[in-house]
C-alpha cells in the first residue's frame, strides 16, 4: 500500500511533540510487525510427541480424592 499523499503535509503542519508521539507509536507498531513476523506460524502438532515422556499413571488417577468429598 503506497503512502497517503496528504501524510506528509499533515506531518509537517504537526508540532514537534507530537510528531514524536506519532514517531512512537510507529516504531511500537513496527515492534510488534517484527514479532509477529518472527512468531512461528501454527506449525500442524505432531501426535504422540509425550508418548515416552510418562512412565507410570495410577490407575485411581481419575478417581475422586478424598480431600474434596466434602464437596461433592
Amino acid at each position: 500500500m503506497a503512502m497517503p499523499a496528504w501524510i506528509p503535509e499533515a506531518w509537517n503542519r504537526l508540532n514537534e511533540d507530537n510528531q514524536k508521539q506519532i514517531a512512537d507509536y510507529m516504531e511500537f507498531l513496527l515492534s510488534r510487525q517484527g514479532d509477529a513476523v518472527m512468531a512461528p506460524k501454527n506449525e500442524k502438532r505432531k501426535l504422540g510427541l509425550l508418548a515416552d515422556r510418562f512412565e507410570f499413571i495410577a490407575d485411581d488417577f481419575d478417581a475422586p480424592l478424598e480431600d474434596f468429598k466434602e464437596y461433592m
